[in-house]
């Protein structure tokens, strides 16, 4: 998957637990690279460490 600059950055501050907008969320999750859990906290999926690594 190739990433815009925009796209590894939001991977990046998922990573670094930095904030980032609920579009910002929506995208991560809807494209497989993040989960959402119950309460708030997102995290990378395997395919987004994978993703972030590969940029």
């Amino acid at each position: 998957m190739t990433l815009t600059d925009d796209q590894h950055r939001i991977l990046q501050d998922i990573d670094s637990t930095t904030p980032i907008s609920q579009a910002e969320t929506d995208w991560a999750v809807n494209a497989g690279l993040a989960v959402l859990a119950e309460d708030g906290d997102i995290d990378l999926t395997d395919a987004g460490r994978s993703a972030l690594a590969q940029h």
